[in-house]
């Protein structure tokens, strides 16, 4: 692998806010990177997405070198993982298609990632920015919209949390490749085009990191701002964003379970077992008086219909993560 970074921007339709990105990319320090360049993924895109980008990055004189790639199938899992496949630095930098990074970016991470190489991954801290009114309820999703802080300092973000969010995320290579060696795979995709589906590919991602041994790491040096669209900040987006993880949240407390010890042997119909839970808290929930009651019934109605569908599924998926995990761990 190539000493450096590769700055990884995977789009559907990403022309209202590239702008406002590659202009933050042509700011970037840069003197201490050995290598740079950046991969554009056209994820299917309709309005031109592709030649535009290369315009605006000659208008910008063509800071470092940029790589465009179409990929035909629809999800932003697809095209992320298209774009990793091309990446032969040591390092790769997920930027969405709306955030800015601040001008030390680069360097910051590059540093920390290199005295420290137990850390697959390294997530900063995104600045809310839109052309409407923040919503007051904004605050208390700000971690689902990759705005808010993610441990207390600088280190591994545990115990606060065990995963970071994808926007602005490094990623350690080497480790990328020891965890798709094992066979990763993402088990709920997060975006098809403009629709939210989970919101889950970038934590399984550092699940899979962790059962590889490696850490995952949050800096308060790492600063971008996250431009959101007016239409993300509505009452409806939030239902569907709240309804979609709850969703995810089945197998991302899977990763933990198992990570944790609490699950370390095939079990039967475990996915009866959590119907039976999600039901005892849809009970407890009819009783509750608070302001949010029809919401909450609405998600844990949600999460019940997918045990239902999935059923069996689950199960395979558990037991073969916990061999996955097995294998990764086997001799330690």
């Amino acid at each position: 692998m190539i000493d450096g970074i590769t700055i990884l921007i995977s789009t559907f339709n990403g022309k209202p806010n590239l702008s406002t990105t590659l202009e933050g990319l042509a700011r970037l320090v840069r003197n201490s990177i050995p290598h740079l360049e950046l991969i554009l993924v056209d994820n299917a895109s309709t309005d031109d997405t592709a030649n535009f980008v290369q315009a605006k990055w000659n208008e910008l004189g063509n800071p470092f070198h940029l790589n465009i790639i179409y990929e035909p199938r629809a999800g932003k899992i697809n095209a992320q993982n298209t774009g990793l496949k091309a990446v032969k630095t040591e390092y790769v930098l997920i930027c969405d298609d709306d955030n800015e990074l601040m001008p030390d970016y680069l360097e910051n991470g590059y540093k920390l990632l290199k005295s420290n190489p137990k850390i697959g991954a390294l997530g900063g801290r995104g600045i809310v920015k839109s052309t409407v009114e923040i919503p007051i309820w904004f605050e208390s999703m700000a971690y689902m919209y990759a705005c808010a802080p993610q441990a207390n300092k600088t280190g591994d973000v545990r115990p606060e949390r065990n995963v970071i969010y994808g926007a602005g995320m490094f990623v350690n290579m080497k480790a990328y490749q020891k965890a798709i060696n094992a066979g990763f795979k993402v088990l709920l995709p997060s975006r098809i085009g403009k629709s939210v589906v989970t919101g889950a590919e970038d934590g399984e991602l550092c699940w899979w990191l962790r059962f590889a041994g490696y850490e995952i790491w949050y800096s308060e040096n790492l600063v971008f701002n996250h431009h959101i669209q007016p239409s993300r900040l509505t009452e409806e987006y939030r239902i569907k964003l709240l309804t979609m993880f709850k969703i995810g949240f089945p197998v991302g407390k899977l990763y933990l379970r198992i990570f944790s010890g609490e699950l370390r042997r095939p079990i039967r119909f475990f996915w009866f077992k959590e119907v039976c839970y999600t039901l005892k808290d849809l009970v407890k929930l009819f009783f509750n008086r608070g302001q949010e009651k029809k919401l909450e019934l609405k998600r844990s109605f949600a999460q019940m219909i997918y045990f239902l569908k999935v059923r069996g599924e689950y199960d395979k998926t558990y037991h073969d993560l916990l061999h996955k995990y097995n294998q990764l761990n086997l001799g330690k």
